[in-house]
């Protein structure tokens, strides 16, 4: 009678590693998952963040799409920029900074600031 009580123990602690057991991983993996998006996100931030450079504004370009379920139309801005070292990025601006720049401004970005600044 004893060993039958140990096999019936035996299988509900079993049966909670079956049932359960399939959960804990998912929501483990899950977790893991959201995890490394935080640090990426974080990482390209504070990589942003320490760059520092000067260019020169050669290009205004204005990119307007389409939303084909609801039509509305959306434009991004952004600069083209070639800094000191020749090469050549794609700054994106927000309204009122890219009426104020004209194409030959010289754009600063200081190491720590967020957004570039006329010089």
């Amino acid at each position: 009678m004893n060993t039958k009580i140990q096999v019936i123990n035996f299988y509900t602690f079993m049966e909670k590693y079956v049932v359960f057991g399939p959960i804990v991983v998912f929501f483990g993996f899950f977790l893991l998952l959201i995890i490394g998006f935080f640090a990426l996100i974080g990482k390209l931030f504070i990589k942003g963040k320490n760059q520092a450079w000067i260019g020169e504004v050669i290009e205004k370009v204005v990119f307007e799409k389409e939303d084909d379920d609801t039509h509305r139309k959306s434009r991004l801005l952004s600069l083209k920029v070639k800094l000191e070292n020749g090469e050549v990025h794609s700054i994106p601006a927000r309204v009122d900074f890219y009426n104020k720049v004209k194409v030959g401004d010289k754009l600063e970005k200081k190491k720590g600031a967020l957004w570039p600044e006329i010089i």
